[in-house]
């Protein structure tokens, strides 16, 4: 399972939605990303650019999937997912293309 930094604009008809029958959209988003397997972290409302922010845990099909839902639903204009890596990850990663770098030939050398 990967960590993903995800943010999905809302949709003008979505805040239409929302001011006409408020509910609990972090609940909504919770119980989908639950019946996907999908793990929540955290999850965010950004004032400046009308996003839902979260950082969940899942794989790439179900993050792949649950993209799918969301943008099909209309509620929103846009959605996108940034794999995480740790710190330690970052630095096993350094030190494997340190092992690596001499023995890839490049096209053009």
């Amino acid at each position: 399972m990967s960590l993903y930094l995800t943010r999905a604009q809302y949709s003008s008809s979505a805040f239409k939605g929302m001011v006409t029958n408020p509910s609990d959209r972090g609940a909504a988003a919770r119980s989908l990303f639950e019946s996907m397997g999908i793990k929540t972290h955290t999850m965010h409302y950004s004032v400046s650019s009308g996003e839902i922010v979260t950082i969940i845990e899942g794989a790439a099909e179900q993050m792949a999937a649950v993209e799918m839902v969301i943008m099909s639903s209309g509620a929103f204009m846009g959605v996108s997912s940034l794999e995480l890596v740790s710190i330690d990850q970052m630095n096993a990663a350094m030190t494997t293309a340190s092992q690596m770098v001499a023995k890839y030939q490049a096209p053009n050398r």
